[in-house]
């Protein structure tokens, strides 16, 4: 079958460890509990323009040579800076951020008897996605277009199986368009997402990915509060971009999604201000 032109170019990345195997109280304290995925949407028209914008962040922070731009290697300040500038492009961010504590041993039998490192990392794609694939059709819809597709780059972590992983997109891909959706309060819209418009980039040698990593890793250190790098300057500079529900002021629950759910566990208190200052209240 042939793929349809891509209308919408879709870069992930994360933060964290996705492994969600049970720890010892001091392995609990000395790592953190936070796992972030990321994805920065950019119209196909705009993808030309990411390496003038990360060009423009490196000369921003006096990056020397061509290195890419690493965001944990960045200076406090200058972690602020690429935020504010990312935040002043033509893209949309979205996040979806877990506290873990509570996804040890969840037990669900669509997915099987307990959540491992891969149906994690899944879980937390498929929320990811659903949002990113509603966001791309109701923009389509605005400009009075039929749905278009979306080019999914991964950045290239190691202990992913990305051929399993592609397998799970194109799962996902066929129960969206049968009605087969498990669990679907909400599902992945059919035609945006194709497994076969999917792929692998190291995140050296693409700069949307390296833009990825930026919204990855600052709502990750806005959310750790038990991390010597805690901050939520950054991930607050992002406000603009991270996207927003059709009619919704807010990002809370579609851009920045936080795990586990309300029915399922809470959120430490020391972690929750990035989340209100994003529109979750608890009460």
């Amino acid at each position: 079958m042939k793929l349809p032109t891509p209308r919408y170019v879709v870069y992930i990345d994360e933060a964290g460890d996705p492994g969600v195997k049970q720890k010892s109280a001091a392995e609990l304290e000395a790592a953190s509990e936070w796992f972030v995925v990321s994805a920065v949407v950019i119209r196909d028209a705009r993808e030309q323009d990411a390496p003038a914008w990360i060009a423009d962040m490196r000369e921003a922070v006096r990056a020397q040579g061509r290195s890419p731009i690493h965001y944990r290697k960045l200076s406090r300040s200058n972690q602020a800076r690429v935020c504010r500038m990312l935040a002043g492009k033509d893209v949309r961010i979205f996040i979806v951020a877990s506290h873990k504590t509570n996804m040890r041993g969840y037990q669900n039998k669509r997915i099987g008897s307990s959540f491992g490192r891969g149906e994690f990392y899944n879980w937390c794609l498929r929320l990811l996605l659903e949002r990113v694939t509603q966001w791309c059709a109701n923009r389509s819809k605005v400009e009075k277009r039929g749905i278009e597709a979306a080019r999914i780059i991964f950045s290239e972590r190691g202990g992913h199986d990305y051929t399993h992983l592609r397998g799970y997109i194109d799962t996902l891909c066929a129960q969206a368009e049968t009605g087969r959706t498990f669990l679907k309060a909400k599902e992945v819209v059919p035609g945006v997402l194709h497994a076969g418009l999917c792929d692998v980039r190291p995140h050296s040698g693409l700069a949307g990915l390296q833009l990825a990593d930026i919204a990855a890793s600052a709502f990750f250190q806005g959310l750790d509060s038990k991390s010597s790098a805690y901050s939520t300057e950054p991930a607050l500079a992002l406000h603009p971009r991270v996207a927003k529900a059709p009619k919704q002021r807010s990002a809370a629950g579609f851009g920045l999604l936080r795990l586990p759910f309300g029915h399922q566990g809470e959120i430490p208190i020391n972690d929750r201000p990035l989340f209100e200052a994003y529109g979750y209240s608890w009460g």
